[in-house]
């Protein structure tokens, strides 16, 4: 599943706080390092920053932006480390620590995450991203109801966020409970109608009903389900054709036949 901090949030985030400071101390170049980080020349971004910082100018909000930028490239050693180093300078910031999740998360350290998550949520226990984080490294583990207990909390926090709702759909799925899968899952995707994963998931969904309706002979609800089926992973395959998940998919759920 896709998971990400909103990064463009943050780093305006970390834009904002330093134009508080005189930009002669902070050296135009950051400011140009953020344009390059959010047009995606990272490489670029990474060697303004590193200047800065070979210039003896030091700051938790450089080393963030590094962080950053590493991410993006793929680069989990070093884009955890420079998180590391921002919070050095800015020990328990509730940004900083919901950063570190996200990368831990994307780059599915479930264990370390669900360690920094345990330590944050005392800190900053209303924060929803925190909660989201904790659950989708708690899911990957094998905790599903503790995962859905605290998908539960995130969701009070943010009720809009499609990604709640998917994340809760694929744990009820794996727990085999379609029924409830269904409901988060077409809320998620009546939030995000332009997620290719959340309609692949419902597919998925509606297939597995189709299947337990068919086997307890209810003809008319597991036809439904089916037809649905078949629209969602048309949907799916028409937003990402070249998955290869989703070309599996479709393969298998078009050649189902109604009873």
């Amino acid at each position: 599943m896709k998971h990400f901090i909103h990064i463009a949030a943050v780093t305006c985030l970390l834009v904002t706080s330093l134009f508080a400071q005189e930009k002669e101390q902070v050296g135009s170049a950051y400011f140009q390092a953020v344009d390059e980080y959010k047009v995606k020349n990272y490489n670029k971004s990474i060697e303004l920053v590193k200047g800065l910082l070979t210039d003896g100018k030091s700051s938790y909000e450089f080393y963030a932006l590094l962080a950053f930028n590493y991410d993006k490239l793929n680069d989990f050693e070093n884009s955890y480390k420079n998180i590391l180093e921002a919070r050095k300078r800015k020990p328990d910031d509730e940004d900083l620590l919901q950063a570190s999740l996200a990368i831990l998360t994307r780059h599915k350290k479930w264990k370390p995450a669900i360690e920094l998550a345990e330590k944050t949520i005392p800190l900053y226990p209303q924060n929803p991203e925190v909660r989201y984080f904790y659950a989708l490294a708690l899911s990957e583990k094998g905790a599903s109801k503790t995962a859905l207990s605290q998908i539960e909390k995130a969701k009070a926090g943010s009720p809009s966020d499609f990604r709640m709702l998917e994340l809760e759909g694929k744990i009820y799925y794996n727990l085999k409970n379609y029924d409830k899968a269904d409901v988060s899952l077409r809320w998620a995707s009546s939030l995000n109608q332009n997620s290719a994963e959340i309609w692949n998931n419902l597919a998925l969904v509606q297939e597995s009903l189709y299947k337990s309706n068919k086997k307890l002979g209810k003809k008319s609800q597991a036809n439904t389900y089916l037809t649905e089926a078949k629209d969602c992973i048309k949907k799916a395959s028409d937003l990402n054709g070249e998955s290869n998940t989703i070309k599996e998919n479709s393969k298998r759920i078009v050649a189902l036949n109604e009873l």
